[in-house]
């Protein structure tokens, strides 16, 4: 039976972060960024107060690539949804009900507030997507239960009905979608970002952070031993061959059976390019290119699901599988996308991941017809506490065995938390961060894996006492020009 839950409260709050390097990906460079905090409090039916979290950062030119807009505009759409599904969930929420029935009326809410404003729906979603896991983390702090125990529970008790996003699913429970036991440990596939030191001779010495972490992908390798890759690549096929000319060079050195993703990002307005760009890799760099596991959207959203792309999406997904990320918008993009030809689609949290269990569902369902469909699990720059862990937490859940993460990359270890949240981090999930010799603590990352068997604490995947709100800004306060 599900659990009733009634809402009682939602605060926002900011936190102002720098990047140890700039994080160039598609159109954007990302040197600071502002991460978003939700605390909700809840009442449950049966008793008791629960509070609960969720958190993103909010980046420029992902969720929205619209070149009329610059990084304030998106940030404040962002703000927009957040507080429209915030006001959405206060009022419906008054009566207790399921969080997947809470869910759906605040999803529908939200997107409609967003179409009003003239927002695409992956923007519009994600004010949702935030409410839905601090929900969940709500409840499963409040009856002291994990996320995975959650989903897997017989009573069903988050009231997840898979046929409200997919008709197809009617009759499917999510305890059997989910994996029997959460992941102990996931391999990190580490980004490569367009402006990325390769090796540590690409690094001018004015350039050389000095900050006891890795910064060429070189160095990462060799401090951490990496094995998996997500490659970005920017539309220009002259200057992708000769970087990933480089980077198979040092991954055939240095790595023993490396998995690599490449990256699109939104590049390509026609795939004949991009298939010119494949083939040259594989006649020119062909262990490189058999070490290619995926390709992630290379289609500009606009034309992505356009079914004139059909013939060139299935011959592509014939070789190298094809996966949708920033199209999929909508609660069935998936299937859309699986009738063009795409054999994946992304899990991120600030997509949904009630939309992620009912993909992964579609996936398995579909994949017994004969298909080969999958999740791949691709990161925002996922930072600690919440987003971060959260998202590992979501992923284990599922059952993956690696991850995209650059949040531990691109911003230099925990020093954006409070000395307490540091400790927190350090005393309640030892097994995911470290210390090292010079005393700053960062994620611990061992034979190219990270132990998540810590996460496996009630709520989604945040210990007690690791989030700090007081420390930040109320968002009432924050302004955009004090990033």
């Amino acid at each position: 039976m599900a659990i009733a839950v009634a809402v009682r409260d939602v605060a926002f709050h900011m936190r102002n972060v720098r990047t140890r390097m700039p994080f160039r990906y598609g159109v954007a460079t990302l040197t600071s960024v502002p991460i978003l905090h939700v605390t909700l409090t809840a009442e449950l039916a049966a008793g008791g107060i629960a509070t609960g979290y969720a958190a993103d950062i909010l980046p420029p030119k992902w969720f929205d690539k619209d070149p009329a807009k610059d990084y304030a505009d998106n940030v404040d759409d962002l703000l927009f949804v957040a507080r429209a599904a915030a006001e959405a969930l206060c009022e419906t929420g008054q009566q207790p009900g399921s969080v997947f029935a809470l869910w759906r009326q605040v999803y529908d809410a939200t997107l409609a507030a967003g179409d009003g404003r003239g927002l695409n729906h992956l923007t519009a979603s994600h004010g949702c997507t935030l409410m839905e896991r601090a929900l969940i983390d709500a409840v499963g702090r409040g009856t002291q239960r994990s996320y995975h125990q959650l989903l897997r529970a017989a009573e069903n008790p988050l009231g997840i009905d898979l046929s409200q996003i997919q008709p197809s699913l009617a009759g499917i429970d999510v305890a059997d979608v989910v994996a029997a036991t959460p992941s102990a440990s996931i391999a990190v596939r580490h980004t490569v970002g367009l402006t990325d030191p390769i090796e540590d001779a690409d690094i001018p010495a004015e350039d050389v952070l000095n900050d006891t972490l890795p910064q060429s992908l070189q160095a990462y390798i060799r401090a951490q031993g990496l094995t998996h890759f997500k490659v970005k690549i920017q539309g220009d096929a002259d200057h992708d061959l000769e970087r990933l000319r480089q980077i198979a060079a040092l991954v055939d050195q240095d790595v023993e059976g490396a998995v690599i993703s490449l990256d699109g990002n939104e590049q390509y307005t026609d795939l004949s390019t991009f298939e010119s760009l494949l083939g040259r890799v594989e006649s020119e760099l062909p262990s490189f290119y058999e070490a290619i596991t995926y390709i992630e959207q290379p289609l500009e959203r606009s034309v992505a699901l356009d079914p004139s792309q059909g013939d060139s999406i299935r011959g592509i997904s014939e070789k190298k599988a094809m996966v949708v990320d920033e199209s999929d918008g909508d609660l069935d993009t998936f299937r859309q996308a699986i009738d063009l030809g795409y054999r994946g689609v992304s899990t991120k949290n600030c997509k949904g991941v009630l939309k992620a269990l009912a993909n992964t569902a579609l996936a398995q369902q579909r994949s017994r017809d004969g298909a080969t469909l999958f999740l791949t699990a691709e990161d925002l720059m996922n930072l600690p506490v919440v987003p971060l862990q959260q998202d590992l937490t979501h992923i284990a859940a599922l059952g993956l065995d690696h991850a995209e993460r650059n949040g531990h990359h691109y911003v230099r270890g925990l020093d954006h938390l409070t000395p307490s949240e540091c400790e927190a981090c350090l005393s309640e999930h030892g097994d995911l961060y470290t210390r090292n010799t010079t005393g700053m603590s960062h994620l611990a990352v061992c034979n190219g894996r990270i132990d998540v068997t810590g996460l496996q604490v009630p709520g989604l995947g945040i210990g007690t006492d690791t989030v700090d709100t007081t420390s930040m800004i109320p968002l009432a306060d924050w302004r955009f020009d004090s990033l």
